[in-house]
């Protein structure tokens, strides 16, 4: 049964009724301080009209020196009940009169209403002089310690109504607290009860959170079930993305991250790498559509004759064995998978394909996949089919050396250890040196002096030969700019298909102004299998007036009619032929035949390595026109 209470609005109505009386009283003594001040300015008011009696008269006694009638001008003045002080001075501050009351202090002087005039000549209005007024302020005192004491009576009144009307608020309001502080301790699934007590506006809230209990525990037994269903769905979720992490999509099978995990495991005593032979031209000829097909089938195929399978990436595929196999039975078990392999035909889309592969071996658990990678090149180098690891073959330590070298050669390239030498040409008419080719060095870190057979097939390996080629070319080109010789600079076919290579050439060789007296040396196995790009090259450096040259020419697949196009303008002839020249009549019959064939297309013949006199009058008596070698001169810094 509801029950009939006072209602909350009314007691905050009342609680705003009593702050309003507070403000009223507040204002009334606002009021009461400004009739105060008001006070204050009506005295000094009376002592402005007091002194504005008094100065006309004033005013001629000082412009007509009566200095004597003085004090009977201003007796009007000081014969006003209150006056404390009186004073006349002249323009200089002279005191000329002064009345001062029997019972007049220093401290009264300091706290009365004082008024000062200036006394200015009647026609001139020149100052004469001031009198000043020292006015008694009882008055005033008391009125003002009146009202101090109404204002502290007032303000103890409202501190006490104030301390009050906060004790009354927060008895009012202390079940909101209560039920705050329950709410505060609620937890979801907890019965909170609240009790009913006080103004109808509390009854109204508990009700309402009674009835916001039934409906957050509903919601709760929701929440529950769709975390139990999201919980359920994020499983199944994370199970797919660890099974897309850990397969190939394109075989089905698992990939290189699951092989690596089962390798951490170590439980793999041996691993075979199983590469599909010319896979690449699979996709040339037939299409990538068929070839991804053949890779499926093959995967599926080795999976289900050796039940652990997994794909590697492109075309490998990795075989694992967890029993422990002698590398004989191990063998046996890969050359059997081999015939089988060979045997078997992959049909798809009505092509019929038969594969053949290469495999690399390795035992143990201990880096047994890069061991097993180093043996499948190390079949592929020397057209084996399978191949087992050796460890005593110290193919890991030439990677790392390998690896040392390129590091080498990078620091080298920072720290401009990379230097030129340069072997003299020698013209065998004049006996002359008018020409250099440009020979590449490094500096290692103890300041040995490095071949570049040593380093420069690392390089080839990486990204550092198109830098080592510039750095030899901004070396050349700044010191032959100074110089009047000729200058020859190899390029290899990779820098002859390097854009940014060949715009920097270009760019150089234009800067320094040595295009007319550089050669551009090209090996004639490289240079020729890039026929298009070596002749868009040639076309370019001949136009800015570069020369070009074939480079150990005699020993490749010479193909003449392409030479012939190039317009070249030196063959190098090749240094296997000249060094047996003397005594080897076949090499002195090919030799003959490559000058005679530069004689014909205009271009000049350069021997290399003339290592003696005897090879020297040989090929001068040939008719060739330049020499290179130990014998006509090593390779030399001219910096």
């Amino acid at each position: 049964m509801y029950r009939s209470r006072s209602r909350l609005s009314y007691k905050v109505v009342g609680s705003l009724i009593l702050v309003f009386l507070l403000m009223f009283i507040t204002f009334g003594i606002l009021i009461s301080i400004t009739f105060e001040n008001t006070k204050l300015a009506s005295e000094k008011q009376k002592a402005d009209l007091l002194l504005q009696t008094i100065e006309k008269s004033l005013q001629m006694a000082l412009y007509l020196k009566f200095n004597d009638q003085i004090a009977e001008k201003v007796s009007p003045v000081v014969s006003v009940p209150g006056v404390i002080e009186l004073s006349v001075r002249d323009n200089n501050g002279k005191l000329l009169y002064l009345y001062t009351t029997e019972k007049v202090k220093p401290l009264n002087i300091h706290n009365a209403i004082s008024a000062t005039h200036k006394i200015q000549e009647p026609t001139s209005g020149h100052f004469m002089g001031s009198i000043t007024l020292y006015y008694n302020d009882l008055a005033y005192d008391e009125t003002r310690q009146a009202m101090y004491n109404v204002f502290y009576g007032v303000g103890i009144s409202i501190a006490l109504i104030f301390f009050f009307a906060v004790w009354w608020v927060r008895y009012l309001l202390s079940p909101l607290s209560q039920i705050a502080q329950k709410v505060r301790d609620y937890r979801p699934g907890d019965q909170m009860v609240l009790e009913e007590e006080g103004s109808a506006e509390i009854e109204q809230i508990v009700t309402a959170f009674n009835a916001m209990q039934g409906t957050t525990y509903r919601y709760l037994r929701q929440m529950e079930a769709m975390n139990m269903s999201l919980e359920g769905a994020v499983k199944e979720k994370t199970l797919e993305l660890e099974n897309q992490y850990y397969s190939d999509r394109l075989t089905g099978l698992p990939n290189r991250f699951r092989l690596q995990e089962k390798l951490l495991q170590g439980e793999i005593t041996a691993l075979a790498i199983v590469n599909v032979d010319d896979f690449k031209e699979i996709n040339d000829f037939f299409g990538i559509e068929i070839g991804d097909e053949m890779l499926i089938q093959i995967g599926a195929w080795l999976n289900v004759l050796s039940g652990s399978c997994y794909r590697l990436g492109s075309d490998e595929f990795v075989l694992t064995f967890s029993d422990t196999l002698s590398s004989t039975e191990l063998e046996h078990r890969l050359i059997t998978l081999m015939k089988l392999l060979d045997e078997k035909t992959f049909t798809i889309k009505d092509e019929s394909l038969n594969i053949r592969v290469t495999i690399g071996v390795a035992l143990g658990i201990e880096n047994v996949l890069t061991r097993a990678d180093i043996a499948l090149h190390y079949a592929k180098e020397n057209k084996k089919q399978i191949a087992f690891y050796n460890q005593e073959e110290r193919v890991e330590e030439q990677y790392r050396s390998n690896l040392t070298m390129a590091s080498d050669v990078r620091r080298a390239l920072f720290e401009h250890r990379i230097l030129c030498h340069y072997q003299p040409i020698v013209d065998f008419k004049t006996g002359e040196i008018n020409k250099y080719e440009t020979l590449v060095r490094m500096i290692d870190d103890a300041g040995n002096m490095i071949p570049p057979m040593e380093f420069l097939p690392i390089a080839k390996q990486t990204k550092l030969y198109p830098q080592i080629t510039l750095e030899v070319l901004y070396q050349a080109c700044t010191l032959f700019a100074t110089r009047s010789e000729e200058f020859s600079i190899n390029l290899s076919d990779s820098d002859i298909r390097n854009s940014h290579t060949v715009s920097e050439i270009i760019r150089t060789i234009t800067e320094t102004g040595t295009a007319p007296r550089i050669v551009f040396e090209i090996l004639e196995s490289e240079g020729i299998e890039s026929y298009e790009e070596v002749t868009q090259f040639i076309t370019k450096v001949k136009a800015l007036g570069a020369k070009i040259a074939i480079d150990d020419f005699g020993t490749g697949y010479s193909n003449f009619e392409n030479i012939l196009k190039l317009s070249v303008d030196y063959i190098k002839i090749d240094g296997s032929l000249i060094r047996e020249i003397s005594s080897n009549p076949r090499h002195h019959i090919i030799v003959e035949t490559i000058i005679d064939f530069a004689r014909k297309i205009g271009a000049k013949t350069i021997a290399e390595f003339v290592s003696d006199e005897e090879i020297y009058n040989t090929l001068k008596n040939l008719d060739v026109d330049y020499s290179q070698g130990y014998f006509t001169g090593k390779p030399i810094s001219l910096s």
